[in-house]
């Protein structure tokens, strides 16, 4: 019998091998669409701000590969869908109010502490190496989505048809509560407070439902409070932060190669800073706006006298922040008392 030999073929040998590199050549210099889901207003400062640094960011850092859809006003989830669309994956990438996940993260609760910080302290507190972003976002992971950046809006303020200064002045108002922690300080002060949505705050003002409501300063003018209140005041952080941000499902953010997570990750502290410095700049701006649309605003600070009654008053909450992981609190405290 004649033997037949098999004569190995170099040329077929090598490109056998090619299709085992080619998906990460490909991946790596495939295009990428970004679909960053918003809901509220479209204008929002929060929005306008992040997203055009954002884009700015991508197009120099990627020349163009990587790029930006904007789903906004709710087109695929509202704000308080994120806390499931986000780690199911139905949205990718959004826009978050952080305390709205304590559903499943109770430390995001903490955010509402009334620690009296400043935006500039929040801000330390939120990126120093173990601050909470770095806490929450280990906790985010745990559920399926990962935090990737934190835009401080201010800490609320409270729009009341009588004018507000010392914690005393809350007494007996029925004051709106956006969420459980505000509900226990206007308790605390002796008010009554009031489960009323965002978008229904300008009527129930008008109509005597409630008095006074705590409010995002942002929302003041969303709403048009200043038609229907004649006060305004920002207590510090004695109503905690108004912490918003954006999150990204965990395995489609994993699912990108690493060089891309760097560039996408690099764009986003970008714009996650710009936002912030935006942020402040607007605040300083809304508090003449509304001065002209005849609301008498007061923005609390440590020179004031009511400010230490702020703090005495409210110290019960803060000593609830025992409830919270330890090191959840160490960076929020430490800020707190360098303050």
């Amino acid at each position: 019998m004649k033997r037949i030999t098999l004569r190995r073929r170099p040329l077929l040998a090598g490109l056998a091998a090619l299709p085992l590199a080619a998906p990460a050549v490909v991946r790596a210099q495939a295009k990428i669409v970004i679909p960053l889901a918003t809901w509220g207003s479209p204008t929002h400062i929060n929005i306008v701000q992040f997203l055009g640094p954002l884009e700015a960011a991508l197009q120099r850092e990627s020349n163009g590969r990587i790029t930006v859809k904007h789903y906004p006003a709710g087109q695929l989830a509202q704000d308080v869908d994120m806390p499931i669309a986000i780690p199911t994956g139905k949205v990718k990438f959004g826009w978050i109010t952080v305390q709205g996940w304590s559903g499943l993260i109770k430390d995001v609760g903490a955010l509402s502490l009334p620690t009296a910080m400043t935006m500039e302290q929040v801000a330390t507190a939120c990126d120093q190496p173990g601050g909470f972003k770095e806490v929450l976002d280990k906790q985010f992971r745990t559920k399926g989505a990962t935090l990737l950046a934190m835009t401080d809006i201010g800490s609320p303020a409270i729009a009341s048809s009588k004018k507000i200064l010392a914690p005393e002045d809350v007494k007996g108002l029925r004051m709106r509560a956006p969420a459980e922690m505000h509900a226990e300080l206007i308790k605390l002060l002796g008010g009554s407070p009031v489960a009323i949505p965002f978008a229904e705050v300008y009527t129930a003002l008008q109509h005597g439902t409630i008095e006074s409501a705590i409010i995002g300063f942002q929302g003041i003018q969303s709403q048009r409070v200043y038609e229907v209140t004649k006060f305004a005041i920002i207590p510090g952080s004695f109503t905690g932060t108004g912490m918003q941000g954006f999150a990204a499902n965990l395995q489609w953010w994993n699912g990108f190669s690493a060089a891309d997570r760097e560039t996408i990750g690099k764009a986003i502290r970008e714009a996650e800073l710009a936002c912030r410095a935006e942020i402040i700049k607007d605040r300083a701006g809304l508090a003449d706006l509304y001065r002209q649309k005849g609301m008498e605003v007061t923005l609390l600070d440590p020179s004031m006298p009511q400010f230490a009654q702020w703090a005495k008053a409210t110290a019960p909450l803060l000593a609830k922040g025992d409830s919270f992981s330890k090191e959840m609190m160490a960076p929020i405290l430490a800020a707190s008392a360098a303050k």
